[in-house]
């Protein structure tokens, strides 16, 4: 995976935009063009990815046809989700945030998306089961009055990419399974959500994005080297790029932000419990446990020799027969602002 945005190297914008921040970490990275985390994020990433390449049957020479290292990845994101309830009991919010943040790495190759299992209810589930950890989320930090780009100044690229994915689960659900189309309310609520925080931005806020963007485009020129050829020759790259994918910045094209106007914070929408569906979720996991195959660990490197000879080759779970559509890394196209920031939640 050499020359991949996930290569376990992440470039670091020690930025002087944010040593007078009184809330939260005070660097920050954009691990992708249009992803501005906490560097407590990446690292997160890093992990996960580095975990996921551990299950992959193609990094481990084992050319079997099989949904190991879906799954596999898969448990992965279950276990994830462990971790968020951990920080929901403690009513920790930033912490939740974070781990909901380092969600990203399921929406990029070569980890797995939480819809890459054929096992509609465990999907459906999971997906519900994030609504309803972002909802919570959004209702606890707003009733502090936190929930601002001030505190979490990666805040309008957490919920571009949370509505992009949310809408590709969507589509897939929907086109594929063929369930409702109002199976996943809470994706109204988030496009409401970042239209209420984000309508009002000034051109200021505009102007502190592109600057952020050049500042660590300028750190990072002279770090990169030849295996790095996403990152080769920066400068030319970035100006390409505001150019041709944030248009809206530099031309006065309408944001993607404005989807939200025609949608509120719906009842449905809020009525996802969190406790009920975590309770859901991991009765359906108890019943139905994601589990090695023949007893051997979910990660090649733990196998031996003889167990990689012994099952190179051989089909260890049988393909599905359904149709599971086209990849899509969902990588984003547009850039984000900067914004107003106001209390808007309204039970």
């Amino acid at each position: 995976m050499s020359g991949s945005i996930f290569t376990a190297k992440f470039y670091l914008l020690q930025s002087t935009l944010f040593q007078d921040s009184v809330a939260g970490p005070k660097v920050f990275t954009f691990l992708k063009k249009t992803t501005f985390l906490s560097v407590k994020t990446p690292k997160m990433v890093e992990n996960i990815l580095n975990k996921s390449n551990d299950r992959n049957p193609d990094v481990h020479d084992m050319l079997i046809y099989n949904e190991h290292g879906d799954l596999g990845a898969f448990v992965l994101i279950e276990e994830h989700f462990e971790k968020i309830m951990k920080y929901v009991a403690k009513k920790n919010w930033d912490a939740v945030y974070v781990l909901l943040d380092g969600f990203i790495i399921y929406i990029h190759r070569p980890c797995p998306a939480p819809t890459d299992t054929s096992a509609i209810e465990r999907e459906h589930g999971l997906l519900r089961l994030h609504g309803a950890c972002l909802m919570t989320m959004f209702r606890e930090l707003d009733k502090q009055g936190r929930l601002n780009t001030q505190n979490f100044p990666g805040l309008e690229y957490f919920l571009r990419y949370t509505i992009q994915w949310i809408e590709h689960a969507k589509d897939r659900l929907v086109g594929i399974f063929h369930l409702g189309s109002d199976i996943l309310p809470h994706l109204n609520v988030c496009k409401a959500i970042a239209y209420r925080l984000f309508k009002n931005q000034t051109v200021e806020d505009l102007n502190l994005h592109l600057t952020r963007i050049r500042e660590w485009v300028q750190w990072l020129e002279p770090r990169v080297t030849e295996d790095d050829h996403d990152y080769a020759g920066t400068k030319v790259w970035v100006q390409d790029c505001l150019i041709r994918e944030w248009p809206w910045l530099l031309l006065g094209v309408k944001p993607w932000y404005l989807e939200g106007r025609d949608h509120h914070v719906s009842k449905k929408g809020l009525e996802l419990n969190l406790e009920e569906e975590w309770s859901t979720f991991s009765d359906y996991r108890k019943e139905n446990p994601l589990v090695p195959p023949k007893g051997l660990s979910w990660e090649f490197k733990d196998w031996s020799e003889e167990e990689r000879e012994a099952h190179r080759g051989e089909t260890v779970y049988e393909p599905s027969d359904e149709e599971e559509g086209d990849d899509d890394d969902s990588s984003d196209t547009e850039s984000m602002g900067w914004g107003m920031e106001r209390s808007f939640w309204k039970m």
